[in-house]
């Protein structure tokens, strides 16, 4: 860590340059391909990978998504490195987890900016991948359709989707998720040289080799960036190429003035996909209030699921307007929103991440997760760990059915960590684009 809020908070790591021993995948290093070059790859040809029925995966090509990222510099040259010209990155879900994978892209464009690059992602998270130049092309991978195919259904739509992943004519494949499904997209893919990270889980690693770099105990975006520090040194910064969510941001402008909010805008996140990592709605409403004390704007946000404690949130703080924003957006949507903010405030959750690797400042808390492990990124990301001796235990429900790590982590410490992070940077003003 790079700093410490008291006895249990922590600054987000930032990533490293790569030392002059780049993390090296176990078993003998990867080497040039024979059909290797550095020349521009030519786009496939229209129809290339055939028609496929829905749940096949059928690959798609990205759409132009100009982010806000600079493309990045060249690395330095170096005859040894080994040249890929078709890579196929694996990263499916979550929310946050893809968006710990997409400094990998960025580092992957750094050291072979003309190759075709494609991403295997489910379909409910593909807006969170930019288009051409970053990406040339998606792999939908349909987990849900394909669970509840027969077994001959499932057959043939593996095979479609064996079938459009051979046709990209891949030369490396990196699986950046670790788990069965990863493996089964890696296995698929023909692939002859798959790298997975150091966490290879539910038999992956006899897929994919798994990397074991100078970060397997930090945090989970360098584990992921040791995968490409195998095969030559990454940017010094992270960075996060993003599509573009400025007009999304600009809409939600109008729809929160016209709400009547004015000033800073902090957003509470109360959901959490474990059970384990929610916080108390009464805590998020005594923040609500210090927050409003200190003349910020605050509304709740969310997945429709999240209403419920949104809305008693609201009711419990006592404040005249807190508005439920949860259920009013799509991913895109979600991005935009989050740039508005001056503070993010929720558990270990995917909208935090998104909020953080767009710049704006996140306070994250931490129960049964490690903030060291998966704490929200850059220097105005902050996150306050609970104290109870049983975390993390990385658990989803709680084995002791009392949920006292959450319950540790008070109103008053997570104040603090934003005000600090108000203090560090002028808070956006809802009325000033």
């Amino acid at each position: 860590m790079t700093g410490t809020l008291g006895k249990r908070g922590g600054a987000a790591p930032q990533a490293r340059e790569a030392g002059p021993e780049p993390a090296r995948a176990s078993g003998p290093p990867p080497g040039d391909k024979a059909s290797g070059g550095s020349g521009p790859i030519s786009p496939p040809a229209a129809g290339a990978c055939g028609p496929e029925p829905p749940e096949a995966g059928a690959l798609t090509p990205s759409r132009p998504s100009p982010g806000p990222v600079p493309w990045p510099a060249p690395a330095p040259a170096d005859p040894d490195r080994p040249v890929f010209r078709r890579i196929l990155i694996i990263k499916t879900s979550s929310l946050g987890d893809v968006i710990h994978a997409l400094p990998c892209l960025y580092a992957l464009r750094s050291l072979y900016p003309e190759a075709e690059i494609s991403w295997a992602v489910e379909p409910r998270f593909s807006a969170l991948l930019p288009g051409p130049p970053w990406i040339d092309r998606q792999v939908p991978f349909r987990k849900t359709e394909l669970k509840a195919l027969p077994l001959f259904g499932k057959i043939r739509a593996l095979a479609a989707l064996r079938r459009g992943l051979r046709s990209l004519d891949l030369d490396l494949a990196l699986d950046l998720q670790g788990l069965m499904k990863s493996a089964l997209i890696a296995a698929l893919s023909g692939s002859p040289l798959r790298l997975g990270y150091c966490e290879m889980r539910e038999g992956s690693f006899l897929v994919s080799r798994p990397v074991k770099g100078p970060h397997a105990q930090g945090h989970v975006i360098e584990r992921y960036l040791d995968v490409v520090r195998s095969l030559g040194p990454v940017p010094a910064r992270a960075r996060f190429p993003l599509p573009d969510a400025r007009p999304e941001a600009e809409r939600f402008r109008g729809e929160l003035l016209a709400m009547g909010l004015r000033g800073p805008l902090a957003l509470l996140f109360p959901g959490a996909g474990w059970p384990s990592k929610l916080w108390p709605t009464e805590s998020y409403a005594r923040l609500a209030r210090m927050l409003a004390q200190d003349g910020m704007a605050v509304a709740a946000g969310g997945g429709p699921e999240d209403g419920p404690l949104a809305r008693r949130v609201a009711a419990l703080s006592g404040l005249p307007s807190l508005p439920d924003l949860t259920g009013r957006t799509d991913l895109r949507g979600l991005m935009g929103l989050v740039r508005l903010a001056a503070v993010c405030v929720g558990s270990d959750t995917g909208p935090l991440h998104l909020a953080a690797a767009q710049g704006t400042p996140t306070v994250s808390l931490f129960g049964p997760s490690s903030g060291l492990r998966a704490g929200t990124w850059g220097r105005l990301a902050r996150y306050v760990a609970s104290d109870a001796p049983c975390s993390p235990c990385f658990k989803r429900r709680c084995p002791r059915r009392e949920f006292i790590c959450m319950e540790a982590i008070g109103p008053g410490e997570v104040m603090a960590s934003c005000r600090e992070l108000l203090a560090l940077t002028p808070p956006k003003e809802l009325e000033s684009p």
